[in-house]
């Protein structure tokens, strides 16, 4: 398994009465981000079932693209936090996205992040913002 946690970098032993966790996939070359969560199982009730959480590398093509490209080596996948229902789950994957401005450029214009939208909501790329 490549998770690992973020806060120990020790390898990430799963809660599975949880709902699913939020996660970082950085890659090491250009230290470029995706952000993202992932639920343990598909379904309810009878037709409940594990979910690919243990093999998953994300949902962004172009993420995947680059995994293909230079290999899952150079790819560091974190765990932020595990959360007991959807809505938390949701939550907090939104609230680190919009915490890190995964959909805007930083000062010299550059999009560090592989995040094309948020929530299906509000998609990249965003006007730069500093308070």
């Amino acid at each position: 398994m490549h998770w690992i946690l973020r806060k120990t970098k020790e390898p990430f032993d799963p809660d599975l009465s949880k709902f699913g966790f939020v996660y970082v996939i950085t890659n090491t070359q250009t230290n470029k981000i995706y952000i993202g969560c992932k639920q343990y199982f598909i379904g309810k009730g009878k037709r409940k079932r594990k979910s690919n959480w243990v093999v998953y590398t994300g949902s962004s093509v172009t993420l995947n693209e680059d995994i293909e490209k230079i290999g899952k080596k150079k790819f560091l996948f974190e765990v932020i936090a595990e959360f007991k229902n959807k809505r938390s789950l949701r939550y907090y994957e939104c609230y680190y996205q919009m915490k890190y401005n995964v959909l805007a450029p930083d000062k010299k214009g550059v999009r560090n992040f592989y995040n094309n939208y948020v929530q299906g909501k509000f998609f990249a790329p965003v006007e730069p913002y500093e308070e």
